[in-house]
């Protein structure tokens, strides 16, 4: 582990069934490294993995190192089901020892909500099978599982032959990278490969529903909406973003205070008014200030720089959410300002993310 190899390959996969062209030979490589135990980061949908061999304990206790990430913090294993499976693609997972036996309850929800989402944004927690280590779940009985809907991610599960344990690809408690440099901006030196698959279109980490509480409750809000999946399941419950025991095992990750942090300090203002007093008062104490500027305020922030432009819709700030926090952070600012967004869709989760920056 002594260099990173950045693989260049076209994430479109024209040569998805052969390896006579860069990205084809390119995840042939990466997988050939997981297998030997090896650390790959990769293109979600979503941000960057640093993936393991989640069935193999010591390859997944490289990527803790790797990121200087807390034991308690448990990772998602990322799978991709044969064709033939993705009818029942719990049954698959269950058959693999992926995750174990399931309820008919759970089962028939997991059906439902795989059937609807999966390939996709959706993390389902469920019992914990009998191939993945406890060093995976933080020593629970329960596991993180999902199929990534990119197909990067996918051709390299499906190459590698085995499920991926994989959080995000930054160091730990940092930004999330939604591009292969802020990959290796953090964790050059320190892991295998990564494949660069351009940035990531959602940008922000999936949802984490757990299905082995007496009802569906979402633990880590990301990339699907809540009210997508209530369509589905019907009402959930949302827990708290606070938890009691920051020590304790943590049935997700995502779950800890303090969590996708920049360096500067990260401030959250009610709106537009609120984001230009707050950046006065600021810079009159002799502060540097970046700000997070959403489209509506653009002509105001005119001129206050640095500042990085996020977009209007929720999807567009969810996009742009970590690459504006990571360039601000490289200009070197003491206090990055963003406004606040609307809870609802997308939103629930920049707000998420947010909060627990600002902590």
């Amino acid at each position: 582990m002594s260099s990173t190899r950045t693989l260049i390959l076209d994430s479109t996969l024209a040569d998805r069934d052969g390896e006579g062209t860069g990205g084809g030979a390119a995840i042939a490589t990466a997988a050939g490294v997981l297998r030997a135990g090896g650390l790959v980061a990769f293109p979600t949908e979503t941000v960057y993995g640093l993936g393991a061999n989640a069935t193999d304990a010591a390859a997944v206790a490289r990527i803790f190192i790797a990121k200087q990430r807390a034991l308690n913090d448990p990772l998602i294993v990322h799978c991709a089901p044969e064709r033939n499976d993705l009818r029942d693609v719990t049954a698959a997972l269950a058959g693999d020892q992926v995750i174990g036996a399931l309820s008919p309850e759970q089962h028939q929800r997991a059906l439902v909500l795989t059937r609807a989402f999966w390939p996709g944004p959706l993390t389902l927690v469920l019992p914990r099978g009998r191939r993945i280590p406890t060093n995976v779940t933080a020593g629970l009985d329960t596991v993180a599982v999902r199929m990534p809907d990119h197909p990067v991610a996918l051709e390299l599960i499906r190459r590698s032959g085995v499920p991926i344990a994989a959080p995000s690809a930054n160091r730990f408690g940092h930004v999330s990278p939604t591009t292969a440099r802020h990959v290796l901006d953090d964790l050059d030196g320190r892991i295998d490969v990564v494949l660069n698959g351009g940035p990531t279109a959602i940008g922000v980490e999936s949802t984490v529903l757990d299905l082995t509480a007496p009802e569906p409750a979402i633990l880590r809000p990301g990339g699907l909406a809540r009210e997508e999946i209530e369509r589905v399941i019907g009402g959930l419950e949302v827990r708290d973003w606070r938890i009691e025991d920051e020590r304790a095992p943590q049935a997700s990750p995502g779950m800890l205070s303090k969590h996708y942090a920049p360096r500067a300090e990260l401030h959250i203002v009610a709106g537009l008014d609120q984001l230009l007093q707050e950046r006065r008062t600021l810079v009159n104490q002799g502060r540097r200030v970046g700000l997070l500027v959403q489209s509506g305020e653009a002509e105001a922030c005119a001129g206050l720089d640095p500042q990085f432009i996020l977009g209007g819709t929720t999807a567009e700030i969810a996009r742009n959410l970590y690459a504006g926090l990571r360039a601000l952070d490289s200009s070197e600012v003491d206090v990055i300002l963003v406004s606040e967004v609307e809870r609802a869709g997308l939103g629930e989760a920049i707000l998420d993310r947010l909060r627990r920056g600002a902590q």
